[in-house]
């Protein structure tokens, strides 16, 4: 599944198992229905609580769970270790960077819900 971003972020809420690798699909980045080159940009995911706003989990372009090619796609991965530390509900939203300018972008936000994992990993 891809999920397509024009203007305004849009709002995509995720639900997943603890200790579960975690890869919702991808999502492309586009203006006015063309995608973005991604190249030379940088991307930051900060899940953070619900209830206290403290930062619980970040991932980073382009090694740290999030890639990006020149076509605008990005694709968001978390491991089974880093799904485990998660349980409950999360507050996320995903920026770009162009790094030549500074500018900064939301494409996504939302809410995580992660439900208890039954087995033990």
């Amino acid at each position: 599944m891809s999920t397509v971003i024009s203007i305004l972020p849009a709002k995509v809420d995720y639900e997943f198992w603890q200790g579960d690798t975690w890869a919702p699909g991808t999502i492309t980045a586009s203006m006015a229905g063309t995608p973005i080159n991604l190249t030379g940009y940088t991307a930051k995911m900060e899940i953070r609580s619900v209830y206290s706003g403290s930062v619980i989990l970040t991932l980073t372009s382009p090694s740290s769970g999030i890639t990006m090619t020149s076509l605008g796609v990005i694709t968001i991965t978390m491991t089974a270790a880093q799904t485990n530390a998660l349980l409950g509900e999360y507050a996320y939203d995903l920026q770009i960077t162009q790094t030549s300018t500074g500018a900064i972008r939301t494409y996504t936000y939302g809410v995580i819900t992660v439900t208890a994992d039954k087995t033990e990993n």
